[in-house]
């Protein structure tokens, strides 16, 4: 008795469709019932007319092959046909089929004939309202089942020695099953009783015996029903279309509508192509050149570059041992060596008299190096002909050095680059098309006494200016006119033993309509009058000058720290403005300071201001608050000395600049936001954009540097156009526009535009220098200052000038 074969391997299987009404009439199914016994005894040997071929027309009728077309008869029989399934219950008995023997692929066999009537059962379209009902697509899925030995996905041929078949997750063995194993007397007896089982069942030819579950398993009428479209050569699943009709989404008929009626022939439909015409063009060219002939052009010619010809040289089939491998070798490129100088005009025989030397000359060539000589080892000396001209006795040293330079001098192969300066140079754009700008003198400002100007600053309306000058006076000037309109010698308030001291700093309030001044002379501070404006004007400034000295007359209470450093003071006012509305004209409060104040700078909204000690150590950096008279002191110590000091336009940061850094302080929160590193020596001043994102500083050794602070704490770009060190530098409040005044006396205007899109740098292209100022004492220009509405610029300096530049 022979071991069980699953199903599928060599036995055919092929269940047909049997109506269970058997005692109903043949009218009622047009399809005549599959006989599964006559397959069953069916003998190969036995012949088959091939007139029952016409006798299964009747059965065949409405079906056909897939993907071949049918006609109207087809269709309506295979409507009917899919009626009478869904109208009567149906069920399957399947059949074993044997496997068909070698000769039924052969086309003419009989055999292969069944098979053939077979298949269009199988590809009839009008089967799948049956299949349809046996199958369902969740039923081709077995991702759902779950075996009841878990040992994985092993081979189980692995296993052939031992007695189980692996280890479940438990780490047990998992033993072999007795069915089917064909082994021993119990498994003749299990054979045997199989065998007698299919004869009874007929169920029992489709069970199956799963090893690796140790099971048996009976197939299922939908698991029978995929094995025959499969053995059959069919779609798996009775529902899918393999060959589905073309739906034309997209008519090719072209459809006339009121649009396109009636409309004329484009004019490219009569025009020659312009693409055609070039190339025609192209090549008539090319054949008046010459590059190509008529045989091209015809196509007798392929190629117009001429064929090389092989050359049939001889040479070796294989190397020779005479041959020096080294010559093959791939070693270093050669460079060949340096030749050696002509002789020249000194070496003749005959030099000219201005060669040869005297005997001064020959003795400060002795003390000499000879790579320092004129001409080396060489003395030039006079001959009356070459036949007198003796052995040369630098010879064999010369020979000499030249033998140790070719042997012991490397040589080396330095590629030049071969580019234009001018193209690794920025493209600028010109300074014509950047104005407005700065350009010519307009009005000088003469000063009584010439004293050296130390700064200068201009009120809102662009109308006055005020000049800080070393002999202790504040003057009022007129711009348009330069006219001088008052002088006020606050030097001698603030001088002591005497003395009278310098203004060192002077500046307006920003805020139209309060026209204050600011003005620094030794260790003091004071709070000026202008005098200018009109009625609103002045109005707004004496009522901001009653509330300041209302307030340090009822005595503000401050901090012990900064009572010992600063002391308010009102002065009497008795002096007349230059406008008829002023009531205010001259120094108002008088801030006294225990040490020497350089630099005051107002605050943008005009209350606050600050002031700069350099040598008041903690106190080095107060800030003023002018409505209610008070001081404060934001640090407790300070590292270096401190040169400048700066509000931020609209944050609440202050800029305190030292010798060697530029510091930015949050005042609210009072914390260090960034440390700008300028790698400088010294620090003089910084000018702060309008926007607040860029500062620029000047330094003693003559560098203008640029910061970006939304970009680095390092400098973003270093000017160095001036010859000595820079004094002053400012940004225009208005205008893309920038300045810089030095020692050298030259005052250089630059276009600084800064964008809106913080992809883009800013554009610095300088336009412009002024020379106004002359050098007295190794100073030259000190002090600047812009013009708030208009491109106009204010520079003073050492000799005593006041110069106005307009753009004309």
């Amino acid at each position: 008795m022979t071991k069980k074969k699953p199903l599928g391997e060599d036995d055919d299987v092929s269940p047909s469709i049997v109506d269970s009404s058997e005692g109903s009439d043949s009218e009622e199914s047009n399809e005549e019932p599959y006989d599964s016994d006559a397959d069953e005894n069916y003998n190969d040997n036995e012949p088959i007319d091939s007139g029952d071929e016409g006798s299964d027309e009747g059965s065949d009728a409405g079906f056909e092959d897939q993907g071949s077309d049918s006609d109207e008869d087809s269709d309506q029989e295979e409507e009917s046909a899919s009626d009478s399934y869904s109208e009567t219950e149906l069920k399957i008995e399947p059949t074993l089929t044997p496997p068909p023997p070698p000769s039924f692929k052969n086309s003419g066999s009989v055999r292969s004939a069944v098979h053939e009537r077979e298949l269009e059962k199988v590809f009839d379209s009008a089967a799948v309202g049956h299949n349809q009902s046996l199958l369902h697509v969740d039923d081709l899925s077995s991702d759902d089942e779950e075996g009841n030995n878990t040992i994985g996905r092993v081979p189980l041929h692995w296993y052939d020695e031992y007695d189980h078949i692996g280890y479940d997750v438990k780490g047990e063995k998992v033993m072999k099953g007795t069915v089917g194993d064909g082994e021993g007397e119990s498994g003749v007896f299990d054979e045997l009783q199989d065998s007698l089982s299919k004869l009874n069942d007929p169920n029992k030819r489709f069970t199956i015996y799963d090893s690796l579950n140790a099971k048996e398993v009976t197939l299922t009428p939908r698991e029978i029903e995929v094995i025959r479209r499969i053995q059959a050569g069919a779609y798996a699943h009775p529902e899918h279309e393999g060959n589905p009709d073309y739906v034309d989404y997209f008519s090719s008929e072209k459809e006339i509508s009121g649009i396109n009626s009636g409309r004329p022939e484009p004019k490219r439909n009569f025009q020659g192509s312009k693409i055609e015409a070039l190339m025609v063009r192209r090549l008539l060219k090319r054949l008046k050149d010459g590059k190509i002939d008529m045989d091209y052009l015809t196509g007798k010619k392929k190629d117009m570059n001429p064929k090389k010809e092989e050359k049939d040289d001889p040479f070796l089939m294989w190397k020779g041992g005479e041959e020096d491998e080294l010559l093959y070798r791939k070693g270093p490129t050669h460079i060949a060596a340096a030749k050696a100088k002509p002789p020249s005009t000194a070496e003749s025989y005959n030099p000219p008299e201005e060669y040869i030397p005297n005997a001064e000359e020959l003795e400060a060539w002795d003390k000499l190096d000879v790579e320092d000589r004129p001409y080396g080892l060489v003395v030039p000396k006079k001959f009356k002909n070459l036949r007198s001209v003796g052995a040369y006795q630098h010879s064999l040293r010369e020979r000499f050095e030249r033998c140790l330079d070719l042997y012991l001098a490397p040589r080396e192969m330095k590629r030049r680059l071969n580019i234009d300066p001018e193209s690794l140079v920025p493209q600028l754009p010109k300074p014509q098309d950047l104005k407005p700008y700065p350009s010519i003198k307009c009005v000088e400002f003469n000063t009584p006494g010439k004293p050296k100007i130390r700064d200068v600053t201009v009120s809102g309306d662009g109308q006055y200016m005020c000049s800080a000058a070393e002999d202790g006076y504040v003057r009022l000037w007129e711009i348009h006119t330069g006219r001088l309109m008052k002088s006020w010698n606050i030097g001698e308030m603030a001088g002591e033993n005497g003395e009278t001291a310098t203004v060192s700093s002077v500046e307006w309030n920003p805020v139209s309509g309060r026209n204050l001044i600011l003005a620094c002379s030794g260790s003091s501070v004071f709070v000026l009058g202008s005098g200018t404006g009109g009625e609103e004007d002045c109005e707004t400034t004496s009522v901001l000058a009653e509330t300041c000295v209302g307030k340090v007359k009822g005595g503000v209470v401050m901090s012990e720290k900064v009572q010992k450093v600063v002391k308010w003071n009102v002065l009497k006012v008795e002096e007349r403005g230059v406008s008829k509305f002023s009531t205010i004209s001259g120094p108002l409060v008088h801030i006294k300071l225990n040490t020497k104040t350089t630099l005051s700078s107002w605050h943008s909204k005009g209350d606050y201001f600050v002031t700069v000690s350099p040598s008041a150590g903690a106190a080095a950096v107060l800030i003023h608050q002018l409505t209610k008279g008070t001081t404060q002191q934001p640090f407790g110590k300070t590292k270096g000395a401190i040169g400048d000091a700066k509000f931020h336009p609209t944050k609440p940061f202050l800029f305190v600049a030292t010798q060697q850094y530029v510091k930015i302080y949050h005042l609210l929160k009072q914390t260090m936001v960034k440390k700008l590193l300028p790698n400088c020596k010294h620090l003089t001043s910084i000018s702060i954009h309008s926007s607040g994102d860029h500062v620029i500083c000047g330094t003693l050794d003559r560098k203008l540097i640029w910061f970006d602070l939304d970009l680095s704490a390092k400098p973003y770009k270093t000017l160095r156009y001036h010859t000595k060190a820079i004094r002053a530098a400012s940004f225009h409040k208005s205008h893309p526009l920038m300045a810089s005044c030095s020692d050298d006396g030259d005052v250089h205007v630059f276009h600084a535009r800064v964008y809106d899109d913080l992809m883009r740098n800013p554009l610095i292209v300088p336009v412009k220098i002024l020379k106004g100022h002359e050098v007295v004492g190794r100073l030259g220009g000190l002090g600047l200052v812009w013009c708030r509405r208009l491109p106009w610029l204010i520079t003073c300096g050492a000799d005593g000038r006041i110069v106005l530049w307009q753009d004309l």
